[in-house]
């Protein structure tokens, strides 16, 4: 996520923190059947093409399905889609759809339906900020960019009643990851086309997921068990409630304090409020990985930034630990996205890429002055915007610089707007970066340091880089496809692109008796196949 990323960071939970104590117990639940989320918003829309928020997308994940789900190690598992072929060319998948996949008011999930989604997505007038995951179907970016005015013309078509064709521009081996997507869910064409406002109405709301809308207020949603979704016997849950927090109670963590609610938290819109924890619920906190980094990027264009020495010394002279938010980072992909067939993190370790080396930094710093005809670095300042812990963190950074460097630096805070500006137009020394995956892949986080990407502001461009993003691309093993990946993001390592600083992670309180529900790789909670102990 997202273009254009607010990293928001109200706490810092360290890795340490584990799930201990505590059983939490609560009477909605008494039946074993019911779980209740705190929420700190509730979303007034529920249509899968607009979403973007947390909250929003846990409802929407719950409501809906596409031909393709994460399951619990983030990897795209089929979900109506019962079977697919590939062309021997990669371009042409055609999927087969479950016969028995049906709407909340009875009808079958057509072929036809995901064809009218997906167009209605692409639809330039429309602006759904998530288009973009669609670009690589055939003539999609074109149409949603205004230049090809015929839709009949992407690369998406219904064969018949379950069978649908979609044709990519180029072969793009993490096609499947990105159906799980939100975009990609499909909407039930009638009401849609009739009803502009159909997902602000629960009497206008037709879905196809594992849950229905039983209820839908300003305080409250109620999803009921689906019985005629196709895998109902999968569903343990007879109803899931998210709520705001109550009249009296301060904020979600404070209800599950009151044991007004089962869970809280997940990813950065959803934070924990520590000062509501009491002694018990304290030891049920625990930080989940989602997946987004926070670093910081030089202006490589800037002396004495340019020289590789220097930025080395500053990356290896940080205490990661030190700063007690979310977990180091010594690369740019998060533990939470999905690799071969472990996490990615756990098939690569970042620490293979840089090490914190106090003594090696104070060596580099004085090589690279010297390349650089200098005896000290000048100080320089670090931009942030202005909302979360930005200000405290660069604290931090700036004095593990000046403990073991003998270097100064200042911060300055700026708004978002001005500090997205001052990137965009390399007007920095030193800023403060983020992103967030918009699909679950590698590519998701290492395609914005491409030359092609429009979301690259770093000012770093180069086609070994490129050659290995495009590789991986091409790749449909997964194990050579990780290895692609392992050369690319080393590559922005060592050339000290970014400073990375840590992996964001989402404070989450929980009965410890609720199994199977996790935060997902963006941020959502995803509790369908969820149950109690």
């Amino acid at each position: 996520m997202k273009r254009l990323l607010h990293v928001i960071l109200a706490i810092g939970l360290m890795l340490s923190v584990t799930l201990t104590g505590g059983t939490g117990n609560s009477s909605a639940a008494q039946a074993n059947t019911v779980l209740r989320i705190g929420l700190g918003s509730l979303p007034e829309v529920l249509d899968p093409a607009v979403i973007a928020d947390d909250s929003s997308v846990t409802v929407v994940k719950g409501l809906f399905e596409g031909l393709f789900r994460l399951n619990a190690a983030g990897q795209a598992v089929p979900a109506i889609a019962k079977s697919w072929t590939l062309s021997n060319d990669g371009l042409i998948y055609t999927f087969t759809l479950r016969s028995n996949a049906k709407w909340s008011n009875g009808q079958q999930v057509l072929a036809s339906d995901f064809e009218y989604a997906w167009k209605r997505a692409l639809a330039p007038e429309a602006k759904h900020v998530y288009a973009f995951n669609m670009y690589m179907i055939n003539n999609a970016q074109n149409y949603n960019e205004g230049i090809l005015k015929d839709a009949a013309k992407i690369g998406v078509k219904a064969l018949d009643t379950t069978t649908l064709q979609v044709t990519l521009k180029e072969k793009t081996s993490y096609f499947i990851q990105l159906l799980a997507e939100s975009i990609y869910l499909p909407v039930y064409p009638k009401n849609a086309k009739a009803n502009s406002q159909w997902a602000s109405d629960i009497k206008s709301m037709v879905t196809n997921g594992p849950f229905k809308l039983k209820q839908w207020s300003y305080k409250e949603i109620v999803l009921g068990k689906n019985p005629d979704y196709y895998a109902a016997k999968e569903i343990k849950l007879s109803e899931v409630r998210l709520l705001l927090p109550k009249a009296g109670t301060a904020n979600p963590t404070a209800a599950f304090v009151n044991k007004e609610v089962d869970w809280v938290g997940g990813g950065g819109q959803e934070l924990l409020d520590s000062s509501s924890l009491d002694y018990r619920t304290s030891k049920l906190t625990y930080g989940a990985p989602y997946a987004t980094n926070y670093y910081y990027q030089f202006n490589l264009n800037k002396a004495p930034f340019k020289n590789l020495k220097i930025r080395k010394a500053l990356a290896m002279a940080v205490d990661r630990e030190g700063l007690r938010y979310g977990t180091p980072a010594f690369g740019v992909v998060p533990p939470s996205i999905h690799g071969a067939k472990l996490n990615f993190r756990s098939e690569v370790s970042d620490k293979a890429y840089l090490k914190e080396d106090a003594a090696m930094a104070k060596v580099l710093l004085e090589e690279g002055l010297r390349e650089e005809g200098l005896t000290t670095l000048p100080e320089f300042t670090i931009i942030m915007n202005d909302e979360g812990n930005h200000d405290s963190i660069a604290e931090s950074v700036i004095s593990d610089w000046k403990e073991k460097l003998g270097i100064q630096a200042s911060l300055e805070v700026q708004s978002w707007p001005e500090l997205m500006d001052n990137r965009a137009n390399q007007n920095f020394s030193v800023a403060r970066a983020g992103w967030g995956a918009d699909f679950n892949d590698p590519a998701s986080m290492l395609e914005p340091f491409t030359s092609w990407s429009p979301d690259n502001d770093t000012g770093w461009s180069d086609e070994g880089y490129d050659a290995y993003l495009k590789e991986a691309r091409q790749t449909a093993d997964p194990v050579i496809r990780m290895q692609i990946y392992t050369k690319a993001e080393k590559m922005l390592i060592d050339q000290m692109v970014i400073l990375p600083l840590f992996y964001c992670v989402s404070g989450v309180l929980h009965n410890p008796s609720i199994q199977n529900v996790h935060v997902d790789y963006d941020g959502s909670i995803a509790f369908t196949r969820g149950f109690w102990m």
